[in-house]
């Protein structure tokens, strides 16, 4: 028996140390990769040189890239390696403006970005703002004040990632209350339940091949422009289609949602995989995809009509007002006022084609309607605007009256109205008038 325990016992080491080395030829040690990937980054070098010289980029420099993680090249090239000469700066002093603080309350002691359940907002009307949870809603008007408060008593559903949509009477709309109940459920602006209707019924299932698999699930809501009906997704993968739904309870299909909600305040839809965004009129559209896992995860492709554009740890992205740019963020994390973890942020700019234009330091934090310009976060909070042709000509820095500062998270500066990070919470503030 002993003789056969230590037979036993060399056989098992003896499989053991062939398991160990079929692991390390696949999956090489730190240097190994190492080596690899300096390999593959001398050979994306190598491809830019010889677009440099011939105008013409071989087919293997963007694999290269990845796997040699050369995003400096991948800037290089779609910039017309022009990164210096087409960088957006300014010597524009700042000018200060005292914010005064509505509410100091809000549904979320911080931003939970990328978390299953982050905090969302939304401008529904000229004079109205929300803000949302899967468990509370809060509905203010143009000055801060709060006008209706949701408090959303649900099962074991958690409202998607839209969680509720107000009208600015103070009635809301909400979904998942059990989860995949996929239905709508209106609520009086008291919280009184006052009707539910089935995705299923708002829009029936279709013969139309590019609706295959895709389930009855209300997938974003919100109210329309005049705030006199809901505008609500119906559909999951690429969806059913859209509808008009009234307060009470009647609905009409829709062709496009863009052109029912209020300018700009769309930005990007859809899987974090596969988003598009489209301009306000409806006549233009953008879309970015990326792969959902693996090395190709963060080089998003951006996709225009006549191009196509990778960006390296491309992010969120959107049509500024007449459609005269489209502007990319890339290396933008969640909000945070940690300087450090907001040094890399960018903003990129195209022109309706795909065309490169320019870049500037620092991430958006809303479109102008006044100017049809984008408000520009720099490192140390203040807010460029950058206007038509890509100028410059406003800088403010934000502060309270007792002089703390503010971290710009979102802006309206038609009605003076914005989120702010303080002291590591989100507050809503007003200025000007």
């Amino acid at each position: 028996m002993a003789r056969n325990g230590v037979a036993w016992c060399g056989v098992f080491v003896g499989m053991l140390l062939r398991l160990y080395a079929a692991e390390v030829i696949e999956n090489p040690g730190e240097d190994e990769w190492d080596k690899e990937v300096k390999l593959e980054g001398k050979a994306a070098e190598e491809d830019f040189a010889t677009w440099k010289a011939t105008g013409k980029l071989p087919e293997s420099f963007e694999e290269h890239a990845i796997r040699g993680a050369r995003e400096d090249l991948v800037q290089r090239h779609f910039s017309g390696d022009k990164l210096a000469a087409t960088e957006i700066k300014t010597d524009l002093p700042a000018t200060a403006c005292e914010v005064t603080v509505r509410d100091t309350e809000l549904i979320e002691s911080s931003i939970k970005e990328s978390s299953p359940h982050s905090t969302v907002w939304r401008r529904i009307t000229q004079d109205r703002f929300e803000i949302w949870t899967p468990t509370t809603g809060k509905l203010y008007d143009a000055k801060g004040k709060l006008i209706a408060e949701a408090k959303v008593h649900r099962g074991d559903g958690w409202g998607r990632e839209w969680y509720g949509a107000f009208l600015p009477d103070g009635r809301w709309i909400t979904t998942d209350i059990d989860e995949f109940d996929k239905e709508v459920t209106a609520f009086s602006a008291k919280g009184k339940r006052l009707w539910a209707v089935k995705g299923a019924t708002l829009i029936p299932k279709s013969n139309n091949p590019e609706e295959e698999g895709s389930l009855p699930l209300i997938a974003w809501a919100r109210s329309n422009k005049e705030g006199n009906a809901w505008i609500v997704s119906v559909g999951s993968e690429h969806g059913r289609g859209f509808v008009k739904l009234m307060p009470g309870g009647k609905w009409e299909k829709i062709d496009d949602p863009w052109l029912e909600c209020f300018p700009q305040q769309l930005r990007s839809r859809g899987m974090y995989t596969d988003r598009y965004t489209a301009s306000d009129n409806g006549s233009m559209s953008v879309n970015r995809t990326e792969a959902g896992h693996g090395m190709h995860v963060g080089w998003p492709h951006y996709h225009f009509l006549n191009t196509d554009i990778l960006i390296p740890n491309g992010d969120d992205f959107g049509i500024l007002p007449d459609s005269w740019s489209v502007f990319i963020e890339s290396d933008c994390g969640p909000f945070t006022e940690a300087t450090e973890d907001r040094k890399d942020e960018r903003t990129w700019f195209f022109d309706a084609k795909g065309i490169y234009q320019h870049w500037m330091k620092g991430r958006s934090v809303g479109a102008s309607l006044s100017t049809s310009g984008l408000w520009i976060r720099q490192l140390d909070d203040s807010c460029l605007l950058v206007e038509k042709g890509h100028t410059i000509k406003s800088r403010i820095k934000f502060s309270t009256k007792d002089q703390k500062s503010l971290v710009p998270v979102e802006l309206h500066d038609d009605i003076g109205l914005g989120l702010f990070l303080r002291s590591g919470k989100l507050v809503l503030g007003t200025w000007g008038g």
